[in-house]
């Protein structure tokens, strides 16, 4: 038996991802689309599977040149932009007519498991349905007391609908032969070239000539991507965090961006913290953010509604208050708050010394050009600078705005400094001392954030669960082309189970 897969289309609705790459090899916790169905079909111990490419079809040439666990034919749909995936598995003809094969739409992330019950059911027509569901933009089946498929359309109402088509056909060679009749007839006579396949079978069953019948699926066993909604949604559904989250031991929570932005809570913040409470979870909720004390951290998030201590946030400057102890540092000139000022000042350290060890770079929401020039002067004559973090922006109500990896680009081009020592995210040592006081190891941890660069960054740097939330700086298309995927994403902190 042969599979053949339709990847012609330009998946619009997913720019900018597929400005670059067709919808089939947008990944799905971390894999292309194509990569599901292929190893789906070559885990059923399908001989050949034909590819009918189009829009950026050299992406899945190349990819598919790198694959030595199937047997890949590419043909090409040079017509992509005008025609339907029905001209697509026309294309096709020559290779299937008349003979059994599974059909695949190559928007599909599927589970193997499905794909092989498919193959190996000893009925030999089949739809792949997800009984007694419905969604106005997927193809419906309706289904007569004869065991028979009578209609198959997007137009069914749900009255009337049986199930949900999971676009996954079964074919016998008898069944190949008399689609690829009326498709031909649709295609070389009526002259239709923008069709879909569903057509055609819509002919067929409704004159009762083809006899198919539905192969029962669960919507754990699919998902079809259309838009960014229903990436997010797979990204879920097929993430293997679902695997392992009743095995996590402690979660380490961003604030910005993932608990609040600005004075707003987050939707759903507020529960997750409380959960994790109730099932008796270690937490920590930490910043980069380095413009406030732990106290006031305290207090605002006492003002949005939850409650823990101080014990319970890592800072950027923890570490940076560790370092310059440890160094013995007594004099700095100090580019941040009056907050971290103070926290500077009561362990002893001068923070406007006029023959500074170090410039030290916090969030400043309080900075003057008088403070740039000053830190300006001290690094061109060979301070060293010290940086608390290197966020680039910090997320607000009204969108991002400078952070302290800005302010780095800053001097640098205006001294041609760079920082010796960057503290918080993503060093390992914001979090460090913590796993050793509870003994823990890195399968244990779960770091939870709105940033690649540091958030995941960090979860990386000590092996540690990522769950990105799509709530603070980083878009899904960013995510994209990342060479390590989260371990899971969500739209918000809310969407997360514990």
């Amino acid at each position: 038996m042969k599979a053949v897969i339709l990847a012609a289309g330009i998946g619009s609705r997913l720019r900018p991802i597929t400005n670059l790459k067709p919808k089939c090899m947008v990944k799905v916790a971390g894999k292309p689309i194509l990569e599901y169905q292929l190893g789906a079909y070559a885990k059923a111990g399908i001989e050949q599977i034909i590819i009918i490419a189009g829009y950026k079809s050299n992406t899945i040439r190349e990819y598919c040149r790198k694959i030595d666990y199937c047997n890949v034919k590419i043909i090409e749909n040079s017509e992509y932009s005008s025609t339907n995936n029905m001209y697509s598995l026309y294309l096709a003809r020559e290779d299937i007519d008349g003979k059994p094969f599974i059909l695949s739409n190559g928007d599909v992330a599927v589970d193997a498991k499905m794909v092989a019950g498919l193959a190996q059911s000893e009925d030999c027509d089949l739809i792949a349905t997800e009984i007694g569901s419905y969604n106005e933009e997927s193809m419906k089946i309706t289904f007569n007391t004869h065991d028979c498929i009578t209609d198959i359309s997007k137009t069914i109402s749900r009255e009337n609908a049986y199930g949900l088509s999971a676009d996954f056909y079964k074919f016998s060679a008898s069944s190949s032969e008399l689609l690829f009749r009326e498709i031909r007839k649709i295609i070389e006579i009526e002259k239709k070239l923008n069709e879909w396949t569903e057509i055609a079978l819509q002919r067929l069953f409704r004159s009762h000539i083809l006899k198919m019948k539905p192969f029962g699926i669960t919507s754990d066993d699919w998902f079809e991507i259309d838009n960014f909604e229903d990436l997010i949604l797979a990204d879920y559904k097929f993430a293997n965090f679902n695997k392992t989250r009743n095995s996590k031991k402690i979660y380490f929570i961003d604030l910005d961006g993932t608990i609040y932005i600005g004075n707003q809570i987050i939707p759903g913040a507020k529960k997750f913290v409380e959960n994790l409470k109730t099932n008796g979870i270690p937490f920590y909720l930490m910043s980069n953010n380095s413009s406030r004390s732990k106290q006031e951290y305290v207090q605002k998030l006492h003002g949005l509604g939850i409650d823990l201590q101080e014990e319970n946030v890592i800072l950027s400057t923890d570490g940076l208050v560790d370092y310059m102890l440890h160094e013995n540092v007594k004099n700095v000139f100090l580019v941040g708050t009056q907050s971290l000022g103070n926290s500077l000042q009561s362990v002893g350290i001068n923070t406007n010394a006029q023959d500074p060890e170090y410039v030290v770079l916090g969030y400043d929401t309080e900075l003057t050009y008088e403070k740039l020039k000053t830190a300006a002067l001290h690094l061109n004559r060979g301070v060293r600078l010290l940086a608390t973090h290197c966020d680039i922006v910090c997320p607000t109500p009204q969108g991002p705005i400078p952070d302290i990896g800005s302010m780095l680009a800053l001097f640098e081009k205006a001294t041609s400094t760079k920082p010796v020592r960057i503290f918080g995210k993503p060093s390992p040592e914001m979090v460090k001392h913590i796993l050793i006081k509870h003994n823990l190891q890195p399968k244990d941890v779960v770091i939870i954030g709105d940033r690649l660069y540091t958030d995941m960054v960090l979860a990386q740097n000590i092996g540690a669960d990522f769950i990105l939330v799509l709530s603070g700086e980083t878009s899904r298309e960013q995510v994209e082309d990342c060479e390590r995927f989260p371990n899971l994403i969500v739209p918000d902190i809310g969407h997360i189970n514990v």
